[in-house]
């Protein structure tokens, strides 16, 4: 079994080396275990970044920048220190930046049309008419002939319901 402070020790050395630069792999090496050990102990050592914590550390910053703002402000109006209103500014920049009141610098607007595509019915009646078209001209005709007799039979059957009999079939 492994003794608990031992592993403290060894997870904060691995904390203390990872922030002073070194590399996960150089640690592992130095230590002779894996680079997934030492993340593991960076893991366990490292606080959790939850919206609590970043609620409290924009919180605490708010805070600071308020401390910064009240010094250099005074420094700034007073003694008409350039410098200090300078600060001044980049802090009034800061604080906007992390309650999110800035607006974007630019901002382009494309806007994207997609091409209208055809219906399957428009395409059908397309490649019928393409096909058509290829025919001889007396077939073309009679194509036409065809397509116009084709509303007769709904005026005939616009009579039949009229009460007038009609014997004629069509055929298509």
């Amino acid at each position: 079994m492994t003794n608990p402070t031992s592993d403290d020790v060894r997870d904060d050395f691995i904390l203390q080396e990872r922030l002073s630069g070194k590399s996960a792999r150089s640690i592992s090496k130095e230590l002779r275990c894996t680079v997934g050990e030492v993340n593991a102990s960076l893991d366990r050592t490292l606080p959790k970044v939850d919206n609590d914590l970043r609620r409290r550390y924009v919180a605490l910053d708010l805070d600071r920048l308020d401390g910064l703002l009240e010094t250099f402000y005074k420094r700034a109006i007073e003694k008409v220190d350039t410098q200090a209103a300078l600060c001044v500014v980049k802090i009034l920049e800061r604080r906007a930046l992390l309650l999110g009141l800035d607006s974007p610098q630019k901002l382009d607007i494309v806007q994207v049309q997609a091409e209208q595509q055809p219906s399957s019915h428009e395409k059908i009646r397309r490649t019928i008419m393409e096909f058509v078209e290829r025919q001889p001209a007396a077939e073309r005709e009679a194509i036409n002939l065809i397509c116009k007799l084709e509303h007769v039979p709904s005026q005939l059957n616009q009579e039949d319901s009229l009460g007038a009999k009609d014997e004629r079939v069509y055929r298509h």
